[in-house]
């Protein structure tokens, strides 16, 4: 069982159907499983598909989705978890999904024209 995680615990899933998805640690069943709520739904999942984040709510034992929804509306959690590393990642990925070809393709020549004048730069400098 990872030392970090705990009831209240805001976590992403990173494996399965919700990935990308955020939801918080309702119960922990054993040492490989826990129970999640949130925008991802309430389910039981194993710890190797979750990531812990350092977000963290005060809540009751066995509270309903409603009042789970409800916290994460209070505390502005989905905001907070869009500054992070792993939700600005998140939205990158979202972000390139919706490119079409030709805008990848451009993304793509930009990305390499950028990194060989990022080169040539050190190259004078050195």
């Amino acid at each position: 069982m990872n030392s970090n995680l705990e009831k209240g615990k805001v976590v992403s899933v990173t494996y399965g159907p919700s990935m990308g998805n955020i939801g918080m640690v309702i119960d922990i069943i054993d040492e490989k499983r826990c129970v999640i709520d949130g925008p991802c739904g309430r389910q039981i999942i194993n710890f190797k598909r979750i990531k812990i984040t350092n977000i963290k709510i005060k809540i009751q034992s066995k509270m309903t989705s409603k009042g789970i929804y409800q916290k994460f509306r209070q505390h502005n959690i989905l905001k907070t978890w869009l500054c992070t590393p792993d939700g600005k990642k998140f939205l990158r990925n979202k972000n390139k999904e919706k490119l079409t070809d030709f805008a990848q393709f451009k993304h793509m020549m930009g990305k390499k024209h950028l990194s060989n004048i990022v080169n040539l730069r050190k190259e004078l400098n050195e």
